[in-house]
């Protein structure tokens, strides 16, 4: 439009306007509001750029802006700060539109201005308050979309303001009947008050109290108001109160005595639930009565004495005899004190039934007397103990300290150290010659470790007379450690058993064993040199007799007696003259029947024997039996064979004896084993069997195969009983 078509308008507008030219920025023309508001006159306007209203740190700002619009359309330049010609600055939101002046080739720019100062300097203020608020602030639209957020409310809710930007309302309110009754109260009325849960960036909730308002910004936009603090300490608190006083509630109902609160005059004003069992009546009876009213009668006089003892002193303990639940009294013992609240004065404490305790202490009393009866009759016996400690045939005494000196010792140890005043003296001052034999660091040893050693037999030298002339002990000794209540060490008890004269008694019989087994090894000796004779004569008569049939009988006598004289050997070169290793007894006697019998022919004796020791009265029962069975097989077994085998097994199984004797000859005769048959031999088989209370067995199976079988006994003695039939 042209300029005189609004030059009334223009002129005669409450509104500052002017018009520039956005060729160089020239102010072409100005209204009279305009010369109002800046200050200056019209002609210093005219002579103005824009940018001799501004100040000059928002020139190269203007200047940029200038560059970058469309001058050709109508544009809201925004706030803009100015500077009046008295140096104040002002606000001034700033509106355009292009208009064409009369004479004026080229568009220029009509600026309208509105000053905004009042308004910003209060925005400022709020966005002081807003930045430097302990309380949180919280500027959001009416959906719960989060446009600011200050400092506090960052710190509060542990984030970013962009953080809480982006999460909105939904995301940082607890979603919950109190959100749904603050947002239905705000939109009612346009404002809440109260208390809602926020959520931590941790997730945690956060009790907060809450102020919320709806209100429109400059721009007509509704906005709301979220100003809140963090009440968590506070609710903490709140619910610490709760539980103390809780617990107190708790406390009081539990205790297992009486609990009572009364006034000055003595009116029970509180008590707790144990005192409506006691009394058996409802709380409601109890409170408000006077406190002597539940008072044995000749106790009553009592009560306003405790009381008024009480209110003087503060404190006092005194015993009360009350009419209980069922027509019952009991004795309780009270401690009251006096307790100042809220500008009055009352009287609490406690009572406990004490009733059992009275009677206890009255048994008591008689316990004590009988105690004390007991105890002098504990001290007549320990004295008899001591007497019997003195009196004791073994040494004894107790050491204490480290030094290990005497405290106790009886009759007998001051007689082995041959010393009567030895108490409070060191051990190794009384009997030094112990240190020598180190029976001082074994006692040092019981002392450091705790733990007790015990000696049996040991040799012990006292030199009594302290003439270098010791004498000596075999003492069975024990040094038991003694502890005090810490469990420390802190002395040894000495007991000394002597057992000199047993020892030498011991020694004694060994001598006598000694010979005694001598004794026996010389018998034994002579046995069988004696039945060597024996065979010895013989084997003389076999020689000078012509007859084939006696010399054969002769040598089985001779073999089976010089089994006999083998055990003997045997025995005398042995350890135990009672038992011999029966497995060599068998390898010496199958030895000496080969080498009686005929050498021509190829005998091969094949040997699995254990060695097993045996009594005597077994081992020559079966060392004769096995002779009788190895010398028949000898002689019978391979009567037309230059060759043969025989397998001898001796092995002990389940307690038991086992004796195999097996040949490959001709086989024993079918009336030997049909026991039709009788011989010598056999017939001794017979009674050595018995003697030994064995099972024996023959068969026949490519050859002969013997087997007995006995039960191994430890029977006493060295003599044979076997008797013959």
């Amino acid at each position: 439009m042209e300029l005189k078509n609004f030059d009334q308008f223009f002129h005669e507008s409450p509104i500052p306007m002017w018009i520039y030219d956005p060729a160089d920025y020239s102010i072409k023309e100005v209204n009279q509001a305009m010369i109002d508001v800046y200050g200056y006159s019209r002609e210093e306007m005219l002579s103005f750029t824009l940018f001799d209203l501004r100040p000059g740190e928002e020139v190269p700002k203007l200047k940029k802006y200038l560059s970058q619009i469309d001058n050709e359309q109508v544009g809201d330049e925004g706030i803009w700060r100015h500077q009046k010609k008295s140096g104040e600055f002002v606000y001034a939101r700033v509106i355009r539109n292009p208009v064409t002046l009369a004479g004026e080739d080229g568009t220029c720019q009509l600026v309208m201005y509105k000053d905004l100062t009042g308004e910003m300097n209060v925005r400022l203020s709020n966005e002081m308050l807003f930045r430097h608020s302990l309380d949180g602030i919280m500027l959001t639209n009416p959906n719960g979309k989060i446009l600011q957020a200050n400092p506090a409310a960052c710190e509060i809710l542990g984030m970013l303001e962009q953080e809480i930007q982006e999460r909105g309302r939904d995301e940082i309110v607890v979603k919950d009947e109190k959100l749904e009754k603050a947002l239905k109260q705000r939109s009612q009325t346009g404002k809440f008050s109260g208390e809602l849960n926020f959520i931590h960036k941790s997730g945690r909730k956060i009790p907060v109290e809450l102020t919320s308002s709806v209100f429109k910004n400059y721009a007509g936009e509704k906005r709301t108001s979220l100003l809140f603090r963090d009440v968590s300490d506070r609710k903490q608190q709140e619910k610490a109160l709760r539980q103390e006083k809780e617990f107190t509630d708790v406390v009081l109902s539990s205790l297992p005595g009486v609990f009572f609160m009364l006034d000055e005059a003595g009116v029970v004003v509180r008590c707790n639930n144990h005192s409506t069992e006691v009394f058996g009546l409802p709380m409601e009876e109890l409170t408000g009565r006077p406190a002597v009213e539940f008072v044995y009668e000749d106790d009553k006089e009592q009560v306003p004495v405790q009381i008024r003892n009480v209110l003087d002193e503060g404190y006092s303990t005194f015993e009360l005899t009350l009419n209980i639940a069922g027509g019952n009294t009991a004795v309780y013992r009270f401690n009251a004190e006096r307790l100042e609240q809220n500008n009055q004065t009352f009287i609490i404490g406690t009572g406990l039934d004490i009733t059992k305790q009275k009677e206890l202490e009255k048994q008591l009393s008689s316990l004590l007397r009988e105690e004390h009866a007991e105890r002098m009759k504990a001290e007549a016996d320990r004295d008899k103990l001591k007497e019997m400690f003195e009196e004791a045939p073994s040494p004894k005494c107790l050491l204490e300290g480290p030094e290990l000196r005497y405290v106790i010792a009886n009759k007998a140890y001051r007689q082995v150290v041959g010393q009567e005043e030895i108490l409070g003296k060191r051990i190794a001052d009384v009997v030094p010659e112990l240190r020598e034999q180190g029976y001082v660091d074994l006692l040092e040893e019981v002392y450091r470790t705790g733990e007790p050693y015990l000696g049996y037999g040991d040799p012990v030298q006292i030199d009594k007379e302290r003439e270098g002339s010791k004498q000596q002990y075999i003492f069975n000794l024990l040094f038991a450690p003694l502890f005090d209540e810490a469990g420390e060490v802190y002395g040894i008890f000495i007991e000394a058993m002597d057992f000199s004269e047993q020892v030498a008694y011991q020694q004694q019989l060994k001598e006598s064993l000694q010979e005694k087994e001598t004794l026996l090894a010389e018998i034994h000796h002579r046995v069988k040199n004696n039945l060597a004779i024996v065979t010895s004569m013989m084997e003389l008569q076999a020689m000078d007799s012509t007859d084939s049939e006696l010399q054969d009988s002769l040598r089985v006598a001779q073999q089976r007696i010089q089994t006999i004289a083998t055990i003997h050997e045997l025995l005398y070169g042995s350890e135990s003259l009672s038992h011999l290793n029966f497995g060599k007894n068998i390898e010496e006697l199958l030895y000496n029947i080969s080498e009686v019998y005929d050498p021509e022919k190829q005998i091969d004796v094949n040997l699995q024997v254990e060695q097993i020791p045996m009594n005597i009265n077994q081992a020559i029962p079966c060392a004769l039996m096995v002779n009788e069975v190895f010398t028949n097989a000898y002689k019978h077994a391979f009567e037309h064979q230059n060759e043969g085998k025989i397998d001898v097994h001796l092995y002990e199984e389940e307690g038991s004896v086992v004796v195999e004797i097996t040949d490959n000859g001709v086989g024993i005769p079918d009336n030997v084993m049909q026991k039709e048959l009788s011989t010598i031999g056999l017939t001794l088989i017979k009674l050595l069997k018995e003697q030994l209370e064995g099972e024996v067995s023959l068969s026949k199976q490519n050859g002969t195969q013997f087997r007995l079988q006995f039960q191994k006994t430890e029977a006493k003695g060295t003599g044979s009983t076997f008797t013959g039939r």
